[in-house]
């Protein structure tokens, strides 16, 4: 049964007092969490999210949902790194806004990644958001049924603080007045990567340790093309899907500048006509 959660009566979800079912997956420094579905669905609603149950009782997220705000109506889910300074999202940063990313099954949340979606204690990672019923066009969640989020916290190992790496799944209306938080896995070892999904009951361990032949990150001002078994094309897209670059992609690895590009959030596409891999871009 879902459970709606008010301003006033914060769901804190806490393993000990919460009787939520934790199950180790079969790596065991993966932790799964399923957390009893809760739904936020009135305007300023919180939940905040402890990931490694610390006895402090620390919470690490918020989620909070707005509902017809303001004059001009305004709904959005949006979820805020708390806590310590280094714990933030998966995602990019532009034009004063976060956005964190909606990943799929099997991506990769580790060192390597970028975590610009939110952080800081005041920074708000916009998931969905609408004004008088008109939705944001860069916006990643809206009407997500298995969203997942990508996060990386900060926790204190014989007194020194260390980074951890977790995914959390979430539900959004298509509307953007509801959201629902669904379970979550972190990994144990800290510094080590965890992949979307990963220890899910409803995601297998092949499903999850399946691997790309064609991979695409992004190093700063550089991103990184890398095919294996061929030739590929590379296309790079705005937002509204104008195609603004085609080149096609020697077999191995390839590093492209990124800085003949317009300024903003791109989307970035290899494919060898089998297969295709796509990474939101950011170019500041």
């Amino acid at each position: 049964m879902k459970k709606e959660t008010s301003h006033s009566e914060a769901l804190r979800y806490l393993s000990v007092v919460g009787g939520v079912l934790a199950l180790n997956s079969v790596q065991a420094q993966i932790k799964y969490v399923d957390i009893p579905d809760s739904t936020l669905n009135t305007n300023s609603a919180f939940f905040d999210l402890n990931i490694d149950e610390d006895t402090l009782g620390v919470v690490d997220y918020r989620f909070i949902q707005y509902v017809d705000t303001g004059s001009f109506k305004i709904s959005g889910s949006f979820i805020q790194a708390v806590s310590n300074a280094g714990n933030s999202v998966l995602g990019l940063d532009y034009a004063n806004y976060a956005y964190p990313f909606n990943l799929s099954p099997g991506d990769n949340i580790g060192p390597s990644s970028v975590f610009k979606g939110a952080g800081g204690s005041s920074a708000l990672g916009q998931l969905a958001l609408s004004a008088d019923g008109v939705s944001y066009p860069n916006d990643k969640f809206q009407g997500a049924v298995n969203g997942l989020i990508g996060l990386r916290f900060r926790a204190d190992r014989n007194d020194t603080i260390r980074s951890f790496y977790a995914w959390v799944r979430i539900e959004v209306s298509s509307d953007s007045k509801s959201m629902t938080i669904k379970d979550m896995a972190w990994n144990e070892a800290y510094g080590e990567a965890i992949k979307a999904g990963e220890g899910a009951p409803w995601l297998s361990q092949t499903e999850v340790e399946v691997q790309s032949h064609l991979r695409l990150q992004q190093l700063g001002q550089d991103l990184l093309v890398n095919s294996i078994k061929g030739e590929a094309e590379l296309k790079i897209y705005s937002l509204q899907g104008a195609l603004i670059e085609s080149r096609r992609i020697e077999k191995g690895e390839k590093r492209i500048k990124l800085d003949f590009l317009t300024k903003g959030i791109l989307v970035a596409k290899l494919s060898d006509g089998k297969e295709e891999s796509q990474l939101k871009l950011l170019v500041y």
